[in-house]
């Protein structure tokens, strides 16, 4: 009996062949066990379209004998971050890098088959030809069947494990009405609730808006990156960075027509006051970014737009509310599970950046460690 033929794998590093797997890659991605809109051709390919002369592809695909394609590792080689951490060449996810946050970020391989072809994608770390000083992959969902593999194959590489614990992102399920979420918060959250809709419709002739029904996609989000810059400074928020202006401009101007934008807007006094930004992927709203007006803090008025993003969820029949990485308070009160992300590196044992990085990385927590006992 003759043994059936192993998948093989492939290492792409040229343009041309890694937009040859466009017509491929979201139907690969759907029969995938982690599923998120920053796995998408569309999130990735602009991602690389605006890195790319910083960036080098080092894409792993695994085919059959016939060249069907089978598993993708979307990966690159780019520098990330800042002082000493800075000067390595990264070996990450495409999109796990740069002002653009990306989450949920994996290899794409049928559920199942993660055994075989995701340890077969696994060897483009020790194949690819160009060099690198440190395996990065972060934002790794836990429930990934790829993770255990990824902790594993990283072992054999040196100073391999967490580069940071991992965080923590909030979901709430859905109930199937809105009324049903309210009877289940207590009553003097429901009170509050109720009170301050109120006085937004009476006292501020306040409307709730959607973006590409009520209000031109362009406009919401003219509104959302100037309402988010009323709290943040470009120092403090990678979202008003110019290139991740870019991008998000041009993601929500290809998903809206498809309804895979969703920009929630509560229009106060005559002007668009708050906006909060999201996606609709695989039964699920990922809430990525938002914005309100301080002069309305005391209406609540971000917490108001948050539950009327949670409406516009629940009337499209969504599964779960998604609020990403972070633990504040307000992802807390609105969440009824908890998702821990993954962050995993190793180092290059033959680069010399890599062993003059930890050296220096040694010391410091070395010192510091010293300094605190010292205190107590």
């Amino acid at each position: 009996m003759i043994a059936p033929a192993r998948p093989k794998l492939e290492v792409i590093h040229d343009e041309s062949g890694f937009l040859a797997l466009q017509p491929y890659w979201d139907a690969l991605l759907a029969r995938s066990a982690v599923r998120t809109p920053f796995l998408t051709w569309d999130w990735v390919s602009l991602w690389w379209s605006l890195a790319k002369d910083s960036a080098q592809l080092c894409v792993g695909v695994a085919r059959d004998q016939d060249g069907t394609l089978l598993a993708i590792a979307p990966l690159c080689i780019t520098r990330s971050g800042s002082g000493p951490r800075g000067l390595l060449r990264h070996l990450t996810f495409l999109g796990g890098t740069g002002n653009i946050g990306s989450e949920g970020l994996d290899f794409i391989v049928p559920a199942g088959q993660e055994e075989t072809l995701t340890l077969l994608l696994c060897q483009v770390f020790a194949r690819t030809r160009v060099p690198w000083d440190v395996i990065d992959l972060p934002v790794i969902h836990e429930h990934s069947p790829n993770l255990a593999i990824f902790e594993k194959i990283l072992r054999s590489f040196d100073r391999s494990g967490p580069r940071n614990p991992p965080h923590l992102s909030h979901m709430l399920a859905l109930p199937s009405s809105w009324e049903d979420y309210l009877a289940s918060v207590s009553g003097n959250r429901r009170n509050d609730y109720r009170s301050k809709w109120k006085k937004f419709t009476t006292q501020h002739a306040g409307r709730p808006l959607q973006a590409g029904r009520d209000v031109p996609v362009e406009e919401a989000m003219d509104a959302l990156f100037a309402l988010h810059s009323m709290r943040f400074t470009h120092e403090q928020s990678t979202f008003l960075a110019a290139d991740a202006e870019t991008f998000h401009r041009e993601i929500a101007r290809r998903w809206i027509g498809d309804g895979r934008l969703m920009i929630s807007l509560l229009e106060v006094d005559g002007h668009l006051a708050a906006a909060r930004h999201g996606f609709v992927f695989d039964q699920r709203y990922w809430d990525y970014q938002s914005g309100f007006d301080p002069a309305y803090g005391a209406l609540s008025i971000g917490n108001l737009n948050l539950a009327w993003t949670a409406q516009n969820a629940i009337a499209r029949g969504l599964a779960e509310y998604d609020h990403l990485s972070g633990d504040q308070p307000y992802k807390r009160a609105w969440s009824s599970e908890v998702r821990h992300l993954h962050h995993l590196e190793a180092f290059n044992p033959r680069s010399p950046a890599a062993i003059v990085f930890r050296l220096v990385r040694s010391a410091k927590r070395l010192a510091s460690r010293h300094t605190t006992e010292v205190a107590a």
